[in-house]
C-alpha cells in the first residue's frame, strides 16, 4: 500500500529544502517515519485529473500512484473538488485535524489568517468542506474527537507522540534553576498573561532568571505579556523544527495555556517535549495534561498558590533530577512516535489490499 502524507506547512530553507511546520512535523513527518515499510512518503502536495493527489519530490520532479493520501492543512478552496476527483480515481483521502480551527482565540494569528474575509484562497470555511470530503478524519485529543464526530461519520483519535531521540538531555547542575518556555507568542491564546498573578513574584522572591526560547522581535515581549522584570529575562530566537532541541536550555518548563475551548483541544505537546529533554515542568490543568499527570508525566496546576508551590518544590535539585528521569522513561515507553506507531498502522491496515487504479512512479513536471 501506498501512502503519502501531503501538507502546505512546510517553511523554505536557506539550502533550498522545506523544513516542516508543528504540524507537520508531529502529524505527518513522524507518522511517515515509523510507516516507512508501507512505501509511506512525505511531502507538498501535486494533483493532476488523471492521476490524483501526489508529492513534489523536488523542484523539477514529482511521485504519483498513492492508494491512501493524508491531508494536513490544506485549507485552499480548490481542493474539496480535487478530494472528489480524486476519490473517483480510487484514492483514499484521510483528512488530519489536530487543531480547533473553530474555537480559535482573537489574539492567536492563527484567527486573522484563516478568517475568510481576509484570505479567499485558503480559509476556515474551505477547510470545513475538505474535512466533509474525507472518507477519514484523524484527531490528536478526545475534545477533538468529540467536535468532529458530530460533523464527519468516520473519526480517529491517534494521539501526538514525540521522537525522544531528537531531544538531547538537559545537564542539570545544583545551582539556581532557570525557568522557561518555549514558543512563538503570536500563534498563543493570551496564555503568557496567564502566570500574571504569580510568575514575577516568584521569580523576585526566589532571584531566578527565566528564559523565553522563541522570541520574535515584532510581537509583544513575554516579559510584558507574563508581567516580568525585564532584566529578569533570557531571550533566544524561534528555530525550525529540526532546530527545536537546541531551544531546551532550562532546567524547569512551563506549559502556560488560558482555559478556552482551543487550548482544551490541544495536545501535550510540549509537555512531551520537555520531558524528552530531561526538564520538568508544570502545565496548566487542562484534560490532557491532568491525564498525563496522572499517568505519571509532570504536574498540573490550576491556580496560583499550586503554581508557586510546584516550582517551589522543584527548586530543590534532587526532585528535579528524579523527576525528569522518570518523564523521560515514561515518555520513551508510553509517548513516543514508536509507542503511537501501532495505532497509525492499525488505521492503515483497515485499506489493506487497497490498490488506486492511478498511474505510479516519478513524473518530470514537463509531463504533468
Amino acid at each position: 500500500m501506498r501512502t503519502a502524507f501531503i501538507t502546505n506547512d512546510l517553511t523554505p530553507m536557506a539550502n533550498g529544502r522545506l523544513s516542516p511546520g508543528g504540524c507537520a512535523y508531529y502529524r505527518c513527518m513522524l507518522p511517515m517515519n515509523v510507516l516507512r515499510g508501507q512505501d509511506a512518503v512525505f511531502g507538498p502536495p501535486i494533483w493532476t485529473g488523471t492521476t490524483g493527489f501526489g508529492v513534489k519530490i523536488n523542484s523539477k520532479e514529482a511521485r504519483f500512484g498513492f492508494d491512501v493520501v493524508v491531508l494536513k492543512m490544506m485549507m485552499e478552496r480548490w481542493v474539496p473538488e480535487q478530494m472528489r476527483v480524486a476519490k473517483e480515481l480510487g484514492q483514499i483521502l484521510i483528512v488530519d485535524v489536530d487543531d480547533a480551527y473553530d474555537h480559535l482565540h482573537d489574539a492567536n494569528i492563527a484567527k486573522t489568517v484563516t478568517d475568510p474575509t481576509n484570505n479567499k484562497i485558503a480559509n476556515r470555511n474551505h477547510y470545513r468542506e475538505v474535512i466533509a470530503e474525507a472518507d477519514v478524519v484523524t484527531v490528536s485529543t478526545p475534545f477533538l474527537l468529540d467536535y468532529y464526530s458530530t460533523i464527519h461519520p468516520n473519526v480517529v483519535m491517534i494521539r501526538n507522540g514525540v521522537n525522544p531521540d531528537q531531544f538531547g538531555v538537559h545537564r542539570m547542575t545544583g545551582g539556581k534553576p532557570v525557568l522557561g518556555w518555549v514558543g512563538a507568542l503570536r500563534w498563543r491564546s493570551n496564555d503568557a498573561e496567564t502566570a500574571v498573578p504569580w510568575l514575577g513574584e516568584f521569580l523576585e522572591e526566589h532571584d531566578l532568571m527565566f528564559h523565553h526560547a522563541g522570541h520574535m522581535p515584532d510581537t509583544i515581549p513575554f516579559a510584558e505579556q507574563a508581567g516580568i522584570n525585564p532584566d529578569r529575562m533570557i531571550l533566544s530566537p524561534m528555530r525550525v523544527l529540526t532546530e527545536y532541541h537546541e531551544m531546551m536550555d532550562f532546567d524547569i518548563g512551563l506549559v502556560l495555556l488560558s482555559d478556552i475551548p482551543f487550548n482544551e483541544a490541544k495536545s501535550t505537546i510540549k509537555g512531551l517535549e520537555y520531558a524528552s529533554s530531561g526538564i520538568p515542568f508544570v502545565a496548566q490543568g487542562l484534560p490532557e495534561y491532568r491525564r498525563l499527570a496522572e499517568l505519571g508525566v509532570g504536574r498540573v496546576a490550576d491556580t496560583p498558590e499550586q503554581w508557586k508551590q510546584h516550582l517551589t518544590d522543584l527548586l530543590d535539585f534532587k526532585t528535579r533530577k528524579r523527576e525528569a528521569a522518570i518523564n523521560r522513561r515514561l515518555v520513551v515507553e508510553e509517548h513516543s512516535i514508536q509507542a503511537r506507531a501501532r495505532e497509525w498502522a492499525e488505521l492503515f491496515s483497515a485499506f489493506a489490499g487497497h490498490t488506486a487504479p492511478v498511474k505510479t512512479g516519478t513524473i518530470p513536471f514537463s509531463t504533468i
